[in-house]
This record gives structure tokens, sequence and C-alpha cells, in this order.
């Protein structure tokens, strides 16, 4: 192929396919390294000339050709910057997610477990308790039940009792920090 003959129309056949391959593969590669830094540029510049091959029948010179082969090799290094952003964002947000997903599961197995516990009390402690993790201050369980604010703490000082009795020194102690 001679520069020469670049602007002369031309059927892309095999052999032909493969001497445009051959030389301007290094070319190409060299050029899409300009968007891509990695190792993947060979893949782009390959898929590039498939891309070529399946649409060699609109090319009558091998100008088109070349110019189409640049303009695809830039696309596709173009994509796959935008898709490796893309790949990145979503690896952020998934391991954001997965670490939250998993606190979540964590925080909710944890007040399920006192939960239980705590429909193990008397009925008295049982409740006050379950205002308690609502929220309410003694006070407002007092005025809640229509009870002293002497007997709402008299039933939580029960309730820990025996809560510290069954719950691991963890549990109680998330148990106390409410």
């Amino acid at each position: 192929m001679t520069t020469a003959l670049t602007n002369q129309p031309i059927i892309i056949s095999k052999n032909v396919f493969r001497e445009l391959f051959d030389l301007h593969f290094n070319a190409l590669c060299g050029f899409g390294r300009k968007y891509v830094q990695n190792d993947s540029v060979e893949d782009i510049v390959q898929d590039a000339f498939i891309t070529f091959w399946h649409k060699k029948k609109d090319f009558n010179n091998l100008n088109a050709a070349k110019s189409y082969l640049y303009t695809t090799v830039r696309n596709k290094c173009l994509n796959a910057i935008r898709d490796e952003m893309v790949r990145q964002k979503h690896n952020q947000e998934n391991g954001q997610s997965e670490a939250q997903f998993e606190n979540n599961v964590i925080e909710e197995e944890t007040f399920n477990q006192l939960y239980n516990e705590i429909k193990s009390l008397p009925a008295a402690s049982q409740q006050i308790m379950l205002l308690a993790l609502n929220g309410l201050k003694n006070q407002e369980i007092a005025d809640e039940l229509d009870i002293s604010l002497n007997t709402v703490k008299t039933q939580k000082k029960i309730a820990y009792s025996k809560l510290k009795q069954r719950m691991s020194k963890v549990m109680y102690s998330l148990l106390l920090s409410l």
C-alpha cells in the first residue's frame, strides 16, 4: 500500500485488511495510549479493526479506512475511560453501602436481642423499659403510665439487674447507653 494509492478506490479483501492491520496496528496503539494508560489499548485497537471489518463495504479508499480506524480508536478509548469512571464510582458507592448495610444488620440484630430480653421481664418492668427504648425520659415514662417517678426508677433498676444476669457485657453496655 503506497501513499499514492490511498485515495484510489479499493476493495477491502482479507489480504488488504491484513496489510492495513500490520501497517497501522502499532500506530493506532500509540494513538490510543494518549487516552488510555493501561494494557487494554491493544484490545481497543483490535476491537476497532473488528468493527472496521464488519463495515468494510462502506469504505472505498484507504484514507477513509484510516480515518475511520483513528476515530473508532479514539471513541472506544473515551468509552473505556467513561466506563472505568462509572465502575470506580459504583465500587465506591457499593463499598459504602455494603458497610452501611452490615452496620444496619448488626444494629437491628442487637436491638432484636435486647427487645427479646426485655419481653422476658415482668410486665411492669417490660413496659417501662420499652418506653425507655423509645427515647422517653423517666419523668415522661411516669407521666405516660400515670405512676410516680420513684416507681419508674425502681422498675428500671430491677429490669437492669435481671437483664445484666441474662445478657453479655457488650449487650448490657449498649442497654446502659440508652
